[in-house]
């Protein structure tokens, strides 16, 4: 690997944009050649920019430069992590696709944009996957308020139509209870009559006298309140 990375002309791999200040240009061959050094160093986590910088030996190349280059390097790294599965088996077939026709057509920098391309869209992919589940998880929320608010409301309602069968069955029995009251008094004032009519015929009124008389008036009230 070592050998293959210096077996290339630094300063061909160099380029410069053509701004007022020249920025440096990543190429596909420079970058395939970072890739090249941060792998012999054991990986974007352990390789730091200055064991980069020496064992790319690229001339031009600064510390500043391969700092930005490895941290994005690293992100990419990561959200290519974060992907699921079925992403990244998407991702294997936009990649594996574009080397087969850069094969074919010996374009190395055309397959590295479309890898590029492919692994954005894979990105994309990911963060649309992650807003949906998203508002999944909002619109499920959402649902459980409003179902324990249902659950609140029907109860409610239960309880106060049971308060409401109370009331009607106390009323109910309340007229039940005054209107007995009124045939008994009716009954006993009814029975009063007859009784009298029936002493007037065995007794006639003028051998009544008038103790006789409250004596049976008293007799029949105190009748009366018996049966109240």
């Amino acid at each position: 690997m070592y050998s293959a990375i210096h077996s290339v002309p630094v300063d061909s791999e160099v380029l410069w944009t053509s701004d007022p200040k020249p920025r440096l240009r990543w190429t596909a061959e420079l970058h395939e050649r970072f890739v090249d050094a941060v792998t012999q160093l054991g990986g974007p986590d352990k390789a730091t920019p200055k064991t980069i910088l020496r064992t790319m030996g690229v001339k031009g190349l600064t510390l500043y430069h391969l700092k930005s280059h490895l941290q994005k390097y690293r992100m990419g790294k990561q959200s290519y992590k974060d992907l699921p599965d079925s992403s990244k088996d998407g991702i294997f077939g936009i990649a594996a696709s574009c080397i087969a026709e850069s094969q074919d057509t010996g374009s190395s920098i055309s397959s590295t944009s479309k890898i590029a391309h492919g692994l954005n869209d894979g990105y994309q992919v990911t963060e649309a996957l992650r807003v949906q589940m998203e508002v999944q998880r909002t619109l499920h929320d959402q649902l459980e308020v409003q179902r324990r608010l249902q659950l609140r409301i029907e109860a409610q309602g239960k309880y106060l139509q049971s308060i409401l069968d109370k009331a009607c069955k106390v009323l109910n029995d309340h007229a039940i209870a005054t209107v007995g009251f009124e045939a008994t008094s009716e009954e006993l004032s009814e029975l009063a009559i007859k009784v009298t009519n029936d002493f007037n015929q065995i007794v006639p009124v003028e051998t009544l006298t008038m103790s006789s008389l409250s004596e049976l008036a008293a007799s029949i009230s105190r009748k009366q309140e018996c049966f109240h």
